[in-house]
């Protein structure tokens, strides 16, 4: 068992980074291999595509994902469960909007920490998951919190009292993979200007 605890010294990105460390050792839901070490169930995992992921930076820094360290969270439901590479294509795309609309500081995570199979955000991932993005909103204090996609949205909205000692809130974004699938990147694109104009509106 990991327990979140953070130095008190630490700088914001120096915290986040402490807090990788214990997502990426956490085995709270991976139930499989018992009969190897704890080690060895954390590689086996990762070999599978089964472990943590978080967002990137681009590579070109302009867009900082999970190093984000600005003033609005996004949160996305859980990392992509394709076999491909990721960060796919609607991710890049989403990093391009956050770019042209002002975010590329903001600070981007999922509130399912590991991949895994389709049809598997049950209960118990989301209620083993929750106390590292608590900690992440505790580490940034930000002044927006965005969920991004509906059922984020429905799971913070109901626990939002748990974040709100931080950060109280709490907009919702069309999931973007959902826009740029389905013809819906116009509605994706004013939601972000809406978002851009409220936090310039608020000063920053």
């Amino acid at each position: 068992m990991y327990v979140i605890k953070v130095g008190i010294s630490m700088n914001i990105e120096e915290e986040l980074r402490s807090l990788l460390f214990y997502v990426e050792k956490c085995l709270k839901c991976y139930d499989r291999f018992q009969n190897y070490s704890e080690e060895d169930r954390i590689r086996i995992r990762n070999w599978c595509h089964e472990g943590p992921w978080f967002f990137p930076p681009s590579e070109d820094g302009k867009v900082k994902g999970f190093f984000g360290t600005g003033d609005v969270v996004f949160v996305c439901q859980r990392p992509s469960t394709r076999g491909g590479r990721i960060p796919n294509k609607w991710d890049l795309k989403f990093y391009g909007l956050l770019e042209e609309y002002g975010f590329g500081n903001a600070h981007i995570t999922d509130l399912i920490k590991c991949r895994g199979l389709a049809g598997k955000t049950s209960a118990r991932r989301i209620r083993n998951c929750f106390p590292y993005l608590k900690k992440e909103i505790e580490i940034l204090k930000p002044r927006l919190i965005v969920a991004v996609g509906g059922m984020v949205y429905r799971v913070l909205s109901e626990r939002i009292s748990e974040l709100s000692p931080w950060s109280k809130n709490l907009e919702k974004i069309t999931h973007y993979s959902y826009a740029f699938r389905y013809n819906k990147a116009e509605k994706l694109k004013k939601e972000l200007k809406d978002l851009e104009r409220k936090m310039r509106i608020c000063g920053k």
